[in-house]
């Protein structure tokens, strides 16, 4: 083995090779030979059984400092690890997330959010010459599906492994025929949310269009799904679903834990004679009122969009003219 002189370990298992790499950690260049004990992670999936990661990191941050060891497997399952003896704390999370930012803290705790976005992100095609004035909130993309588990206190000792979560201590010792196991239960903390607009006439005149949601948490605290008090907007995909729906789905990381700013559902709408309006819906009651806060459906019963007139003057329209007209639309839930 040789040594490297880095802050973290970290162990990669390709899907295709069952080959490992193996390293440890140094303090001031005096190798950790000879103190290093195996472990075997089991994830049990009870809390998520439709969990479909492409791969997962599973990190032990050393107590008191900012070093910390990680392991990448791919897929849903672990493995054999091999870590020195002494005093953790332990994350997972599924690290196949190309929408996601990670900062991670020298408490141990890591914090996921997305990048900067555009208000019509998503619009398929977009380009910067699709314009609107939009400031009332910081826009981000949405992320992408997480799933993550963790413990605080996990004690390696040549014989014992123990580690704890906010419920339980859990105690796993090493014998003849049993190896020492730390069994993970990741759940799920990325939102999903879904809406409908039923009812739509004049559908049939749309050229394109897109949404987006207001009010929603900028981030969360990987470690314990705590979300941030910061409100921002997430745009969205919109797509014809029949003759008179107009349906999208997006992740989020759900609501903001402090005062909330409003969750309001934007379509914006491009006719086909050229005329450009952005409709705004309140949703925030069917939103903090759902029953399951990380599966959300909203539905808004009827819009009346403008027929389409046809015309000379369509071919030159002018989108970078920022000429929209923003409908607000009262809906009774």
């Amino acid at each position: 083995m040789h040594p490297q002189l880095t802050k973290y370990f970290s162990i990669l298992i390709a899907a295709t090779s069952s080959m490992a790499m193996n390293g440890c950690i140094y303090d001031d260049l005096k190798p950790c030979l000879g103190e290093e004990v195996d472990i075997t992670i089991v994830n049990d999936w009870a809390l998520a059984p439709d969990a479909d990661p492409e791969g997962i990191a599973y990190t032990f941050y050393i107590d008191g400092v900012k070093d910390y060891w990680r392991f990448d497997f791919p897929g849903r399952e672990a493995g054999k690890v091999i870590l020195p003896t002494g005093d953790y704390r332990f994350l997972m999370y599924n690290d196949d997330t190309s929408g996601v930012r990670f900062e991670s803290g020298d408490d141990g705790t890591m914090v996921a959010t997305s990048r900067p976005g555009h208000i019509l992100e998503g619009l398929p095609g977009w380009s910067a010459s699709d314009t609107i004035t939009y400031t009332r909130e910081k826009v981000l993309i949405c992320p992408d599906m997480m799933w993550s588990g963790s413990y605080s206190d996990v004690i390696v000792t040549y014989d014992q492994l123990t580690y704890s979560d906010s419920t339980a201590t859990y105690t796993s010792r090493l014998s003849e025929n049993n190896p020492m196991q730390l069994v993970t239960r990741p759940q799920q903390i990325v939102s999903t949310y879904s809406y409908e607009i039923v009812n739509v006439e004049n559908l049939s005149g749309v050229k394109r269009m897109c949404a987006a949601m207001s009010g929603l948490a900028a981030s969360l605290c990987v470690n314990n799904g705590l979300r941030s008090s910061q409100a921002v907007t997430l745009p969205v995909k919109a797509v014809k679903s029949g003759d008179n729906t107009i349906a999208g789905e997006f992740f989020t990381f759900g609501l903001p834990r402090a005062a909330r700013a409003p969750n309001l559902l934007y379509l914006f709408v491009w006719l086909t004679d050229g005329r450009r309006y952005v409709y705004e819906f309140d949703v925030t009651s069917q939103i903090v009122n759902a029953p399951d806060r990380l599966n959300v459906h909203v539905v808004v019963d009827s819009l009346s969009l403008p027929e389409s007139i046809p015309d000379e003057s369509v071919g030159t329209f002018d989108p970078t003219v920022d000429g929209w007209t923003h409908v607000i639309v009262n809906i009774v839930v």
